[in-house]
């Protein structure tokens, strides 16, 4: 794992749904550039579990940490559990998130509800639980993984769209309550090629890519290096912004 960057030398990273897709690829390019990395996951091990070998393989430094982050306890223990085995956090990535693309006749309140625990809720408890520690180090580097979904409304993504709306809404007000010491940034992905694309049916995958002005999916690497950028030192006047990754505008 060499790389010419070493910017996040000496910083603890919990990155939530980081054992896979744009959550893996953040894992191992945080690792890459120094940080020593927390790589939450829920239900993939085998897959999470590749993604930390390949980290330490590679001479970085990641440790797993299995929780359902859905879970108002298990949010509680996982940043603990970091703490006490990792030290203090310093890189928090909310990228962990429940997707799924239905007819707006078929969502339920149930379904409303658990895509608002996975894609806000942890969002605000896990800020809010890594706060104090960013404050009083004087240091603290926070990114939300948004969605296109959020600016461009879809009646399949009904409950989806509006989660990821809400989030970047959070990420604006929650960056005025911790500046300057805690800068908090989203970043807002279009059509990935991830692991999660299979989930999705063809013909959905064919009119996602049509709409595409750069002409293909984006890559979990390309997420992750502007995930990099925010959290680096040439991203320092930057906060309360969620930037759009996702080949041009549709």
């Amino acid at each position: 794992m060499s790389t010419d960057s070493r910017d996040f030398e000496g910083k603890i990273a919990l990155v939530t749904g980081g054992g896979k897709g744009i959550g893996g690829a953040i894992s191992e390019m945080l690792a890459a550039r120094g940080a020593t990395v927390a790589i939450n996951f829920r239900s993939d091990a085998v897959l999470a579990q590749e993604t930390c070998d390949r980290i330490n393989a590679a001479g970085g430094l990641a440790k797993l940490f299995p929780a359902d982050i859905t879970n108002e306890q298990a949010r509680e223990q996982l940043v603990a559990d970091v703490k006490a085995q990792l030290g203090s956090i310093d890189l928090l990535v909310n990228n962990a998130a429940y997707t799924k693309i239905q007819d707006p006749h078929e969502l339920t309140f149930r379904t409303w509800k658990a895509m608002f625990a996975a894609n806000l809720d942890a969002a605000f408890h896990l800020t809010w639980l890594v706060k104090d520690d960013m404050l009083a180090k004087g240091f603290g580097g926070i990114v939300n993984i948004s969605s296109n979904s959020a600016e461009r409304p879809s009646s399949n993504s009904l409950a989806y769209g509006t989660t990821k709306a809400a989030l970047n809404a959070f990420t604006a007000r929650a960056s005025l309550a911790l500046a300057p010491t805690v800068r908090i940034n989203g970043v807002s992905p279009g059509f990935t090629e991830t692991p999660r694309v299979a989930t999705v049916d063809e013909e959905t995958q064919k009119q996602m890519r049509a709409g595409i002005p750069m002409g293909r999916a984006g890559t979990s690497e390309e997420i992750a290096e502007m995930v990099c950028y925010l959290f680096s030192a040439k991203g320092a006047y930057i906060t309360g912004q969620t930037f759009s990754v996702s080949g041009g505008p549709s």
